[in-house]
């Protein structure tokens, strides 16, 4: 017969501190890169919110027949004047063709179609001031050159935010014809549409 050990098997001090010295190192690698995709996808999700927008206000209009507008709003309910900045929100809304003229500011006689809210930890820069206006047929309306968007992450709740390396800034591009594309900026380039 075999002798049993009453002996309990474990782990020695040296062999826990070890473990523990490991996995912080680990930590201490993983968690920057971790917070980096975080970041890589605010800016993403955030720029195809805006582009699905202006995918919808282009269908809204070509669908109803009538011209559809989009603004920066930080309320949901109100065009925000002369705005550049799209992260506080933005509304969607259409009116009859004949009503008025094309970028008409939204008021209590449209239809209010959608209001996208705040876009945390980015900027949406655009590259013009005036209400964009879609057209009977999908297209801009007046036709327009081309309209300009950035965004960028911020880590603050104002400006216009950095594009690094590691979480470039992507821009958006929609053409008189209303379509849309979207690209990567390059590290160290400015945040605001020129």
């Amino acid at each position: 017969m075999a002798c049993m050990s009453n002996r309990q098997r474990g782990f020695s001090l040296i062999e826990l501190m070890v473990t523990i010295l490991v996995a912080a190192i680990l930590l201490a690698i993983a968690v920057p890169s971790f917070r980096d995709v975080i970041h890589r996808n605010q800016v993403s999700s955030a720029s195809n919110e805006l582009l699905a927008s202006m995918a919808y206000a282009r269908t809204e209009a070509v669908t109803r027949g009538q011209l559809v507008s989009m603004c920066p709003s930080s309320d949901g309910a109100n065009c925000t004047p002369s705005g550049q900045t799209y992260d506080p929100g933005w509304i969607v809304y259409t009116y009859p063709a004949g009503a008025a003229s094309a970028n008409k500011v939204y008021d209590t006689t449209d239809i209010l179609l959608r209001a996208t809210g705040t876009q945390s930890g980015v900027s949406i820069q655009s590259l013009g001031t005036t209400v964009i206006t879609f057209g009977q047929q999908g297209q801009l309306d007046p036709a327009a050159t081309t309209l300009e968007f950035t965004t960028c992450y911020r880590d603050s709740s104002s400006g216009t935010g950095t594009s690094t390396s590691t979480v470039p800034g992507v821009e958006l591009q929609v053409s008189p014809l209303g379509s849309g594309q979207t690209s990567s900026i390059a590290a160290g380039a400015s945040c605001t549409p020129s």
